[in-house]
């Protein structure tokens, strides 16, 4: 086993409300803000993703290795002008809500 990490920011939008942290299509817990939660998980290939009510994040792949610990940060994609596109993104972009990176990653998850 191996531990899963992840580590949510504070921010205005979502502040009040929990993201469901979804692994390999079952819930596995709640995360809110400014919050860092650990999950014990099995060895092997996994798929992550956070939810808010029909939205989320994309579906991230990662890897569990025996002795390595994976750590991802997690926060609201409507910061700043991007606020304005919280209808569009509920309606249209809904797996856009939340984003989830894995730590020390320079690049995006796009699942």
């Amino acid at each position: 086993m191996t531990n899963l990490t992840i580590v949510r920011d504070s921010g205005y939008a979502d502040r009040l409300r929990a993201y469901t942290i979804v692994l390999d299509g079952v819930e596995i817990g709640t995360i809110r803000d400014d919050e860092t939660k650990t999950f014990p998980i099995v060895l092997g290939p996994h798929s992550l993703s956070l939810k808010i009510d029909w939205c989320g994040s994309k579906p991230v792949k990662l890897a569990a290795d025996d002795g390595a610990s994976v750590a991802f940060d997690a926060r609201s994609n409507l910061r700043s002008p991007k606020i304005l596109s919280a209808l569009w993104r509920s309606i249209f972009d809904w797996n856009s809500w939340v984003l989830l990176e894995q730590r020390g990653s320079d690049s995006r998850s796009d699942g």
